[in-house]
């Protein structure tokens, strides 16, 4: 938006200064120019005169004593062809004094004066040009004296009144133009500083409205408005502008360029310019009228800043810097207008429409270029800002992503610890889609992936994964397009299938995965939505690859190596997971140790494979004659701890006493090893508080069954 709106002022600004360009006609013609003759003049300051001045009796009243001002006295012609409204015009228009004589019996008469600086209304004519009409005057012998408080060269014309009124409104209108399209630059930036809050936007509009009341001066359409009378009659005001202007130009330089940072040299340079205007700037304060060594000074000290202002924006366009390339298209017309108006001054080019008017229509050009650089600039910021912002809120979608993901995962870990490992997929994608469901509305979803020329698929439920196997079967082709071009996308098929979208998963060890979602006709997915629903297909997918190593990962986790039953840790996790599901549904629940009677005497005997071999039976015994349901594992050495859910003690220890009785004995050797068991059986009570107090009910009833002689079954009281 904003950058539109500096687009757009930009436009009308060039726009209006082209259509008054061109309605102006600035170029002038031969109908509108002055009249020609020839007008001498003698330099009073001097002490010898001409001849023809010798019959002026009061010639030595109109002397001036400074030897370093301007006092010229000017003989108009008197045979030129007269027009019906001769009008006499001197230029500039700053000049001190000018005054219109007629000799009268030898002596000048003074019939009119003019000065700068005691105007009461706006002046007839842009410029406030020192003119005076001469048709009452036709037959007289006319004299015109110049004053000036300094060395100055001025021009002395003869119009007629309205071709010189033309042309003026031409000027007029050229000038209204370029001060009009500055002034609108200002304002916009105005505006745009009170929303974006830009020290460059201040800077500017410090620098462009300063150097306008400058422009204005130097133009002299300043004399147009009474109501600045102040400035227009204090004779330092052009040259305190000036100086403020360009102060402002210099620190505007700094921070649209970024010369601190990226060409901190240079920036230095820039700092003492900047207090060398100071210093004019508070001359032009004390000093009145400000001497003209001060004013050279000044504007040399200008002539030596274009140097170092070419060198930074060279080096700053090798760096790649757009502003410097704005920089340069805006000073390049304003810099040799600005050189063409010294070298003017100083009287090395002619002071023409070109040169005196130049550096006004290069100032309108420098203010909308500069406008388009601050906005390229802002644009710049704002693209930053937004990269900036996109990549925080990505980094952090990705981090709550991740946390998501690792709650979520955690969550299934804990829950496939508690499930047999055939259930491990189904567990998987249930949770997985259970927490998609949050998040996205869908109406069913499968995870597929193909390996080793077998396609799997995953779906909540066996009706929903023969639904999707039909999918796959008639859309084959087209899914592993999609998969291939890795582009989530509808798929286009039947209108049994519209509702279908996939969502390609790249994965290593596989041809191709994706998971499927069915969804209505309102789905439309967005790009975040899209990265989101891959991330989270890819996790699936990677969960379901990652699972058979769980399964071994875990078997071996838990299993004793010599009975392949549960170890002692897994075994006391089991007992405190089906303790707390006993208590919260009120099931019955027994738990049982069994221990080998006289096992150290079988390996004494037999050796330890002899033993080995009969903890390995026993194993296998219990697993065989307990119910399904039971949970074994061996605690430690010849120990074993079985669970039994919902199964109270009684019943338990017809399960084990059948065990018990089924022992038989090996054979090692020619030789007969048997061996008995005794067993503790504990079972839940309303006042069981843990597995603790099950586990020591338990050994204190398998101890009593020793004490009583081994080979019983003991149950706690």
């Amino acid at each position: 938006m904003i950058g539109r709106l500096h687009y757009a002022t930009i436009a009308i600004s060039v726009l209006l200064v082209a259509i008054l360009l061109t309605a102006s006609k600035i170029v002038t013609k031969q109908n509108l120019a002055p009249l020609k003759a020839t007008v001498t003049y003698h330099d009073l300051n001097k002490d010898d005169s001409p001849e023809s001045l010798s019959r002026i009796e009061n010639l030595g009243v109109l002397s001036a004593a400074d030897k370093d001002t301007t006092n010229l006295l000017y003989r108009l012609p008197n045979n030129i062809q007269q027009p019906d409204h001769p009008l006499l015009v001197i230029k500039p228009g700053h000049l001190n004094e000018t005054s219109l004589y007629k000799l009268n019996n030898g002596r000048l008469e003074l019939i009119s004066k003019s000065s700068r600086y005691d105007f009461e209304a706006a002046p007839e004519f842009m410029g406030f040009q020192h003119e005076y009409k001469l048709h009452s005057h036709a037959k007289e012998e006319l004299y015109l004296q110049v004053k000036h408080y300094r060395k100055v060269v001025p021009t002395v014309e003869i119009w007629e009144y309205e071709t010189f009124n033309r042309v003026d409104n031409q000027y007029n209108q050229l000038f209204t133009a370029i001060f009009f399209g500055i002034i609108l630059l200002i304002l916009v930036n105005t505006f745009f500083y009170l929303i974006i809050k830009r020290k460059e936007y201040l800077l500017y509009i410090f620098y462009n409205s300063t150097f306008l009341i400058f422009l204005m001066g130097s133009t002299g359409y300043i004399y147009q408005f009474p109501a600045l009378s102040i400035l227009a009659n204090n004779k330092n005001a052009l040259f305190i502008f000036l100086c403020l202007s360009m102060y402002a130009l210099y620190s505007f330089t700094q921070a649209f360029l970024s010369t601190k940072k990226l060409a901190p040299i240079e920036h230095k340079f820039l700092n003492v310019f900047r207090v060398s205007m100071l210093v004019f700037f508070a001359a032009g304060f004390i000093l009145s009228p400000v001497p003209q060594l001060v004013v050279s000074m000044t504007n040399l000290t200008l002539v030596l800043a274009f140097p170092l202002y070419l060198w930074l924006v060279i080096k700053l366009l090798r760096q790649g810097n757009r502003q410097a390339f704005f920089f340069a298209i805006a000073f390049a017309l304003l810099i040799i207008a600005g050189v063409c108006r010294i070298l003017a001054t100083f009287g090395i080019l002619p002071m023409n429409f070109l040169f005196s008017h130049g550096f006004a229509i290069a100032s309108l050009l420098e203010a909308t270029i500069f406008t388009l650089g601050l906005a390229d600039r802002v644009l710049q910021i704002k693209a930053q800002r937004d990269t900036a912002q996109k990549e925080f809120l990505e980094s952090t979608q990705a981090y709550e992503l991740q946390k998501n993901f690792s709650t979520l995962l955690n969550n299934i870990t804990q829950k496939l610890h508690n499930t047999k490992s055939h259930d491990y997929e189904t567990i998987v994608v249930s949770t997985f889609l259970k927490d998609l469901r949050r998040r996205i509305k869908f109406v069913s979803a499968a995870a597929i992936y193909q390996m080793d020329a077998k396609v799997h698929i995953y779906a909540a439920s066996g009706q929903e994964r023969q639904k999707f196997s039909q999918v796959i079967r008639d859309n084959s082709l087209q899914i592993k397009r999609i998969c291939d071009l890795k582009t989530p996308k509808r798929l286009e098929a039947d209108i049994i299938y519209e509702d279908m979208f996939i969502i390609p998963v790249a994965m290593r060890r596989h041809e191709w995965s994706c998971l499927i979602l069915e969804v209505d006709d309102e789905f439309r997915p967005t790009p975040s939505m899209l990265d989101f629903l891959q991330h989270y297909a890819t996790e699936l997918t990677r969960c379901l690859l990652n699972i058979e190593s769980l399964r071994l990962i875990k078997t071996k986790a838990e299993t004793d190596d010599l009975t392949r039953l549960l170890n002692r840790g897994a075994i006391l996790e089991r007992l405190e997971l089906n303790l707390v599901r006993a208590q919260r549904n009120k099931d019955d629940l027994s738990i049982a140790f069994v221990d080998v009677d006289n096992f150290k005497s079988v390996n004494d005997r037999f050796g330890h494979e002899t033993g080995d071999r009969c903890l390995k039976n026993l194993a296998q015994l219990l697993i065989d004659e307990l119910p399904e349901n039971s949970l074994i594992g061996r605690y430690g050495g010849d120990e074993f701890l079985v669970i039994l859910p919902k199964i109270n003690k009684l019943e338990a220890k017809h399960f084990l006493t059948i065990v018990s009785d089924r022992i038989i004995p090996m054979v090692v050797e020619n030789q007969r090893c048997e061996y008995t068991i005794s067993i503790g059986v504990s079972e839940l009570k309303p006042d069981t508080k843990d597995r603790l107090q099950l586990i020591r009910e338990a050994d204190k009833a398998l101890y009593a069954s020793k004490d009583k002689g081994k080979n019983q079954i003991n149950l706690a009281h």
